[in-house]
């Protein structure tokens, strides 16, 4: 598609073309695209309100309108970005660094879709963290699919706790796990040993966590302070 089909493709299945603002949304591109080979459309392209005639002058605008600061150009680009080469690719062949290109090239492109999660790095026992999602945000996440964990294991990287509160919990009563909005757990990620057992309720219900290096669900009192991520919707 060229870059304005594109555009059109991913704000009606995703969220938008791939809108990249630092390194670590450019390492998850990186990720994404595994050594795939070819030219890939991102949402960068040239600011169509700005009139100029120098390349060195040209601003850069990403699909949603906001500016761009970050930037990972290959060396001697953009180069023609007054010329007609008005929007941004990525090369495999230049470890996917951006080079400007006429907007009508026909490419495979990259969307985003926004993850609807976000961390808290205070720290707060499982029953604090539930309040403070609920007031403040949605819920404690419900981790209830695969794409979900991969969303999860993304947004834990600056933890600042070696494991981060979930929504999951369990009753000692009725002896099962469960997720906050009320969903039973189908979809499982937990740690060798923990979840699948008989739980010791001694000191009071258990809560579930996230390891923060491997993404493993474990088991916890609730009593223990964490950093926890909410949903957003």
């Amino acid at each position: 598609m060229n870059w304005t089909e594109a555009q059109k493709y991913c704000r009606e299945n995703f969220t938008d073309l791939a809108t990249i603002e630092n390194q670590d949304d450019m390492d998850a591109v990186n990720t994404t695209l595994k050594g795939a080979s070819g030219h890939f459309w991102i949402g960068l392209r040239q600011n169509p309100k700005q009139k100029t005639n120098r390349v060195s002058s040209c601003s850069w605008i990403w699909s949603d309108g906001s500016n761009s600061s970050y930037s990972n150009w290959k060396p001697g680009q953009p180069d023609n970005g007054v010329g007609g080469d008005n929007c941004v690719h990525l090369w495999n062949e230049h470890d996917y660094k951006w080079t400007d290109a006429g907007c009508d090239c026909r490419i495979p492109f990259v969307c985003y879709k926004e993850i609807p999660l976000v961390l808290i790095k205070e720290k707060k026992t499982w029953k604090e963290a539930l309040r403070y999602c609920r007031e403040n945000h949605e819920d404690l996440v419900s981790v209830e699919t695969k794409q979900l964990q991969d969303w999860v294991e993304f947004v834990i990287k600056p933890a600042s706790t070696d494991n981060v509160w979930v929504g999951l919990r369990h009753t000692c009563t009725l002896s099962f796990w469960f997720w906050v909005r009320g969903e039973s757990v189908c979809y499982q990620n937990w740690a060798p040993g923990n979840g699948t057992g008989v739980e010791d309720c001694s000191n009071g219900e258990r809560s579930g966590a996230v390891q923060s290096g491997s993404g493993k669900w474990i088991s916890l009192p609730q009593t223990q302070t964490l950093n926890f991520i909410c949903s957003t919707v």
